[in-house]
């Protein structure tokens, strides 16, 4: 069954396996009890879809919780199965993206697993404003959801500026690092919203009823309160409180006839809020958690009683528990089932009337103390010196101090690096147990994990009551044509062929033959095909595993001559689907509505919480920019320039996406002066140089080798830039010798069209995202780059570690030139499918 304990005897078995036998015990085992055929159509459809269809789920963890412009975001991608939270069979591929705050996409990556996960690195462009953006990850096959839930993070991006008007300290607007009042709103009266959720479904006459409370303000943040439910004589029947997150719950019994409503006092106002009708006939399943057991309790006021009426619980879409209504039931029955061979996360009961249909339905959330992981970090110290060795040990045991074998990543992060208190967090285990099953709807899913409190387990409850399950819909899930899963096939990691059609543009019905070149910059591959009469072309199969970026391009299209040519597009065979961006509201639990500061200050109040991070930041980037030995500072004068051509606006809108920001010099080639010319005889004219020693070269953002430069014709080339020093640092290590951009005439469309350029269409594939490897200083021996100042606000990122039995070698790495708190953040999974995180916090001191 689904959280059994014994580790040793789980890691025999794969996933799919393992999965084949819990079905096939369900189907045997139940097939001995259950009469009712509706009972065995419900089974073999739970059964189905855990052996078949069950879902994926992602999680991203990155090293830190803000950035600033032209830092990068560090993350890895673990991918588990939906039911059992171990490494998925099905899909290979990850997709990760980052959206603007309009919803612009600004990256899109693309990552091959090995095995236990995925890892990668995005630039964040020095040009981009302060704002939040949004990172999910997703797989292909999760499209097949009713309504996918990809996984999503918002993060907040602050622009640093360097030696413009910006705050000394921060690199930030005086007036947003001051918090200027005179830019805050008026502070706006509260009003609460209150909703009830009665347990089960639905109130019915004369049977005790739980009703779920959620109380919020206009702006979805929880409130704490108290009320009364009264009845149409204005009687009281029952009194109720709400606590963290406005969540609460209350028990009274309905009458028949009789309408109800809440009366909640609120800073010296009163409000009413109307209850739902209670049915005159029905039933009721009531549940109570007390952790290491449950008690199920069912009751209905009909006159056909239980008898025939299934309880069916399922773990994530694997069924544990099932029971078919007797006669001697009579109107109502209890059950106590214990929850220790359940493993941790919302279990989900359905009670169905004795014609299959479903009248009941409850969310648990299971949190047995055995199966609890601890995560122990150990340093040798509490505190450090700078540029000093840290070393930490790390082990995983489970409620009886067994080590659990485990993987997972690892940051070490100046303890600045927080979100904003107007933002709420969350980790790997806040969203496997809890988000992922629940749409991505809990506004604060950290807060229900920080402690085991009587408390939190009461107000996590109430989150239960007033939550729907949303992986399936059971009337869509009975429907006998019903197969959820076969529009989007797992995607693995193989030979990607290029194949499809080429169309008019306005009118991609109408078909039409053309030429087409396939160009593949960092494989050196440059092909051109032309395609049949009805314009189809097929390409490959081309193994793009290491990060190359694809190029299909028309040069030519077969529409007759002395006319106007249409203009002709290339349209991909199985272009990647993407689910529709949502941003629900991440309002943290503890935020404090009545603080005028944190509500209305908006942006100028999220940069007071983080200025201290900020300064570290603008400290870093300012000692890369001082020791730039090619920076020259120049004194500000005032120049006038003529209107901007229209190619001169595309160009600084195709520059502005880049992650470099300024050139060390811009190379703008002159079309008459081009021809016969190859790229690299362009850049030995402009430069004054023979040989060329840039030790980056990227055309159209893709990474290429110095040989490609001959194959690449100085006609084809919008503009090159030329980085050296600290306009090459955001390359990292890699860009010591300096890096060429290079954009082609193929990026003009990408975007808007402009009308003066020849018609040349270009389609963009993206290959797998290659991997980065973080730098990490070794200061147990001298060298002339330490002279340099280390102001790392990332001490360690650590995306691969595993603990195998008691092998456990120490985690090594130095500190920097900061003071001040880091803390250690962990996150990953035991070979058993439990989430675990772990935190440590040191000191580094002059």
């Amino acid at each position: 069954m689904i959280g059994v304990r014994s580790e040793n005897a789980m890691d025999n078995f794969k996933n799919t396996s393992l999965l084949i036998l819990l079905c096939l015990s369900v189907l045997y085992g139940f097939s001995q009890t259950a009469k009712n055929p509706f009972d065995q159509k419900i089974l073999g459809k739970l059964a189905s879809y855990a052996m078949k269809h069950s879902p994926e789920k992602v999680y991203l963890h990155t090293d830190k919780s803000i950035y600033t412009s032209g830092e990068t975001i560090w993350y890895k991608a673990y991918l588990v199965d939906g039911i059992l939270h171990r490494p998925s069979s099905k899909s290979e591929v990850i997709h990760v993206e980052l959206w603007g705050e309009k919803d612009t996409l600004i990256v899109r990556q693309k990552l091959a697993l090995d095995g236990r996960g995925a890892e990668g690195s995005i630039v964040i462009p020095t040009n981009l404003k302060t704002g939040t953006l949004l990172i999910r990850a997703y797989t292909c096959y999760m499209l097949n959801e009713r309504k996918p839930s990809p996984f999503q993070k918002e993060i907040p991006v602050f622009q640093q500026e360097f030696g413009g008007i910006g705050n000394p300290g921060t690199g930030i607007e005086t007036k947003f690092q001051n918090g200027d009042p005179s830019s805050r709103r008026t502070l706006k009266k509260i009003t609460p919203i209150v909703k009830f959720y009665p347990e089960g479904g639905d109130l019915i006459s004369g049977l005790s009823s739980v009703l779920g409370i959620k109380a919020v303000d206009q702006e979805g943040s929880g409130l704490v309160l108290q009320g009364t439910i009264q009845d149409t004589t204005g009687l009281t029947v029952g009194f109720f409180n709400t606590y963290d997150a406005g969540l609460g719950k209350v028990t009274f019994v309905p009458k028949p006839g009789m309408s109800y409503r809440a009366a909640v006092s609120f800073s010296g106002d009163e409000y009413h809020f109307s209850l739902p009708k209670a049915l005159s006939k029905g039933h009721v399943l009531s549940i109570r958690n007390n952790g290491d057991h449950l008690i199920l309790k069912v009751a209905t006021n009909l006159q056909s009683d239980l008898q025939g009426t299934f309880l069916v619980g399922h773990f994530r879409g694997d069924t544990f528990f099932k029971r078919s209504g007797k006669t001697e039931d009579g109107n109502t029955y209890s059950v106590k089932l214990n929850t220790t061979r359940l493993a941790n996360g919302i279990a989900h009961f359905t009670l169905f009337d004795i014609q299959g249909k479903p009248v009941c339905e409850r969310l648990v959330f299971i949190d047995h103390p055995q199966n609890e992981v601890k995560m122990d970090i150990v340093s040798h110290s509490k505190t450090y010196g700078k540029r000093e060795k840290v070393s930490l040990d790390i082990s995983t045991l489970d409620a009886s101090g067994i080590a659990l074998k485990s993987d997972f990543s690892l940051s070490v992060v100046t303890a600045s690096n927080r979100l904003p208190k107007s933002m709420a967090d969350g980790n790997i285990k806040s969203w496997l147990l809890l988000n992922s099953d629940l749409g991505n709807t809990v506004g604060d899913a950290g807060y229900f994990f920080e402690n085991n409190s009587r408390e939190r387990k009461f107000v996590l409850d109430a989150l239960m009551l007033t939550h729907g399950w949303r992986r399936f819909v059971w009337e869509d899930f009975f429907e006998e044509n019903n197969n959820p899963r076969t529009a989007y096939q797992p995607e693995k990691v193989e030979g990607t062929p290029l194949s499809g059609y080429t169309a008019l543009t306005k009118y991609p019905n109408i078909r039409k033959p053309a030429t087409v070149l396939l160009r593949i910059p960092g494989l050196n591959i440059l092909e051109q095909q032309s395609t049949d009469n009805q314009g189809n072309f097929n390409f490959g199969p081309y193994n793009l595993d290491s990060g190359e970026e694809t190029y299909l391009e028309i040069v030519e299209s077969d529409l007759k001559a002395g006319k106007r040519k249409e203009e002709v597009s290339v349209y991909l065979d199985n272009e990647e689907p993407s689910p529709p961006i949502e941003r629900p509201k991440r309002i943290p639990v503890k935020r404090n509505l009545r603080d005028q500061d944190s509500i209305n200050a908006g942006t100028q109040q999220n940069i007071w919480d983080v200025k201290d991070y900020l300064t570290m930041a603008y400290q870093k980037r300012s000692s890369e920019f001082e020791l730039d030995p090619t920076v020259t500072q120049l004194e500000e004068v005032e120049v006038s320039a003529p209107r901007k051509t229209r190619i001169e606006e595309r160009i600084e809108e195709i520059a502005a996406t880049v992650p470099h920001g300024d050139a060390y010099r811009r190379i703008i080639p002159d079309s008459e002066g081009t021809a016969g010319k190859t790229a690299r005889d362009l850049i030995r004219e402009n430069l004054g140089v023979n040989r060329l020693t840039f030790s980056l070269i990227y055309v159209d953002r893709s990474e290429v080798e110095p040989d490609y430069l001959e194959y690449l014709y100085a006609s084809e080339i919008l503009y090159i830039d030329v980085l050296r020093g600290i306009e090459a640092a955001i390359y990292g290590t890699r860009g010591y010798s300096g890096v060429l951009v290079i954009a082609t005439k193929s990026l003009l469309y990408r975007g808007k069209r402009a009308n003066n350029i020849p018609e040349y269409e270009k389609n963009l594939i993206v290959g797998f995202h290659t991997r980065r490897e973080f730098f990490s200083p070794d200061y147990s021996f001298r060298r002339p780059e330490h002279e340099r100042p280390d102001y790392r606000t990332t001490l360690l990122w650590k995306p691969n570690l595993s603990i195998e039995n008691n092998d456990r070698k120490p985690i090594e790495f130095y500190t920097g030139d900061h003071t001040g708190s880091f803390i250690v953040k962990v996150e990953g999974l035991t070979r058993d499918g439990r989430a675990v995180v772990g935190q440590k916090i040191f000191e580094v001191q002059n």
